[in-house]
């Protein structure tokens, strides 16, 4: 990885999360970074990690691929604490609109929606971004109205 690639949080108290350095695969991931560790976003969540690529919260979905089905296995890749709520993000170029993410997008929700209504302690929120929506979702997110937010992604790929 470059070195190009790092970025410093200049305020430590800004950096909540259990580890003290974040990976981050893609551009996309590293600009959600800068973001989430910007003090006024930072302000308004208890804590966050950013997930590895795999094994770590694993979500299994199928897509139709021509005559065939797949079967896919993904990790969202952030978990935003806010006070008994989490909200769960995967990160996706602008361009990402496919039958792949849309399934993941519609598996995700699925989950999160049974764990929801499994047990009552934490509410689940996911979101699947690109950046065309980070300035939207994090007014949503420091606003307290994450339950009310959809990305532009998301519309996209529901019309798919």
């Amino acid at each position: 990885r470059s070195l190009s690639a790092l970025i410093e949080v200049t305020n430590s108290y800004c950096f909540k999360t259990p580890v003290n350095f974040v990976f981050t695969s893609h551009e996309p991931e590293r600009l959600f970074v800068k973001y989430l560790f910007d003090q006024r976003n930072a302000n308004s969540i208890d804590a966050c990690i950013k997930s590895p690529d795999t094994g770590f919260y694993e979500i299994e979905y199928f897509w139709r691929k021509g005559e065939h089905f797949k079967r896919g296995i993904f990790n969202p890749d952030y978990f935003i604490k806010i006070g008994t709520n989490f909200l769960i993000v995967e990160i996706k170029a602008d361009t990402d609109v496919s039958e792949d993410n849309k399934a993941k997008m519609n598996y995700a929700r699925e989950h999160f929606s049974r764990l929801n209504t499994i047990q009552s302690k934490h509410k689940y929120y996911f979101n699947m971004l690109s950046k065309e929506s980070y300035d939207q979702f994090f007014k949503f997110m420091r606003e307290g109205n994450y339950d009310k937010f959809k990305s532009t992604l998301e519309a996209k790929l529901e019309a798919v």
